[in-house]
C-alpha cells in the first residue's frame, strides 16, 4: 500500500547518495522524484524536471532517487546531463521506493513544510500539473 495525501513523508534514509546529500529538515516543501535508467519516460522528462527544480532552487527541498541499484557512475552521469543538481541517490534495497508505493515512475511525490504529503504524479504527464501544486504550496 502506497503513501496517500496527507501521510508522512518517510525518513530518506537507507539510500546510497551518489551526488549531494538531502536537506533533512521539513522548513520548505519536499518533492521526491523517482526514475530509473530503463525508463525512456523517465529520461525524456528529465530536462523538463531539471528546469523545474532550478526555477524553485532555494524554495523547495528535492531529491531525484533512482531505482533498481543501476551503476553509480551511469545514474551520475544521466541526472548530470539532464541538469539535475539536486542531491541523487540509489535506492538499492527498494526499501524507501516500497515506503511511497508508487505504481509506474517516473513518479513525484510532494509534500508540505510540515512533511504531509499533499500531491503526487505517476507516469509521463508533463512537470506543468506538478508545478502548478508547487506555487500552490509556497503561497
Amino acid at each position: 500500500m502506497g503513501l496517500r495525501i496527507g501521510s508522512e513523508m518517510p525518513k530518506l534514509d537507507h539510500i546510497n547518495w551518489v551526488s549531494g546529500y538531502p536537506e533533512q529538515q521539513a522548513s520548505k516543501p519536499y518533492l521526491v522524484h523517482f526514475w530509473t535508467l530503463d525508463c525512456s519516460s523517465c529520461i525524456e522528462l528529465m530536462p523538463d524536471v531539471a528546469a523545474l527544480l532550478k526555477r524553485y532552487d532555494g524554495l523547495i527541498h528535492t531529491v531525484s532517487i533512482n531505482l533498481e541499484g543501476e551503476d553509480e557512475d551511469e545514474v551520475i552521469a544521466k541526472a548530470k546531463k539532464a541538469g539535475i543538481e539536486a542531491p541523487v541517490g540509489i535506492d538499492e534495497e527498494t526499501l524507501l521506493s516500497d515506503a511511497f508505493g508508487y505504481n509506474f515512475i517516473p513518479a513525484f511525490y510532494l509534500f508540505d513544510a510540515n512533511g504531509s504529503m499533499r500531491y503526487f504524479q505517476q507516469g509521463q504527464d508533463q512537470v506543468t500539473t506538478l508545478e502548478q501544486r508547487i506555487k500552490r504550496l509556497l503561497r
